[in-house]
């Protein structure tokens, strides 16, 4: 029988299919690079030929996921006909929907070795990655608030810049949920989280000059299904 020559992004992306099964049945931490090839069912010359370490190809899955998210965020923006905060709550809704019905628990679950102090460097790059895509698309409804007079605020990119900067720190409050002894530490870490969540919520209506509670936050009955499908501890 002839041999089957897929073409190249057919090949990656499936390699990148089965990685993420793998870390979605096993966990991150429990996938050696040796699982990963046998798995794939390819020498290691080619796998390396794809992914010269495991950090690279798991930089390759979250950017792969944020591309992907990143258009449903943009489909959400295109479809908003109301004013530049009607569409900044609606880019910050899609992007928790868009975490939810792409997997988001079980994504966290198999990622969340990620948050660990000795994967900061694989960490920062991936935020690196998805900032490059978000700040700029929130830079442009922050500037079109200003020029609607919604917004008051000299540096509508630094504005961008701290809301995305503000979600991505809250790392430590989720290892707070994952790090909790039992349900009783683990109900205050989620009160925690919430309130974080609102937190940078007023924080972003006071530097634009909102009214308290403009900015849509996350409730605590959202959160609760955000980290439902986190493992205990790490």
């Amino acid at each position: 029988m002839p041999r089957v020559i897929k073409h190249p992004d057919i090949r990656r992306a499936e390699l990148l299919d089965r990685a993420s099964g793998l870390f979605l049945r096993h966990g991150y931490d429990n996938v050696s690079l040796n699982d990963l090839i046998a798995d794939a069912g390819v020498s290691k010359g080619a796998f390396y030929h794809w992914f010269p370490s495991k950090d690279a190809l798991i930089a390759s899955l979250a950017e792969r996921s944020a591309r992907e998210a990143f258009a449903v965020i943009e489909a959400a923006l295109a479809n908003c006909t109301g004013d530049a905060l009607d569409r900044l709550n609606a880019v910050l809704q899609a992007g928790f929907d868009v975490n939810m019905k792409m997997g988001g628990p079980e994504q966290l679950a198999a990622m969340v070795a990620l948050m660990r102090p000795d994967n900061a460097h694989l960490y920062g790059r991936i935020v690196a990655f998805e900032g490059g895509l978000f700040r700029p698309l929130l830079t442009r409804v922050i500037s079109d608030g200003v020029a609607d007079g919604i917004f008051d605020t000299f540096d509508p990119e630094g504005v961008a810049d701290m809301i995305y900067g503000l979600a991505a720190r809250t790392n430590s409050n989720i290892v707070d949920v994952l790090d909790a002894a039992d349900e009783s530490a683990r109900d205050r870490a989620i009160a925690a989280l919430t309130t974080r969540f609102r937190l940078h919520g007023l924080a972003v209506d006071r530097i634009l000059a909102l009214p308290d509670e403009s900015i849509t936050t996350l409730i605590r009955e959202q959160v609760e299904a955000m980290v439902a499908g986190l493992p205990r501890r790490y």
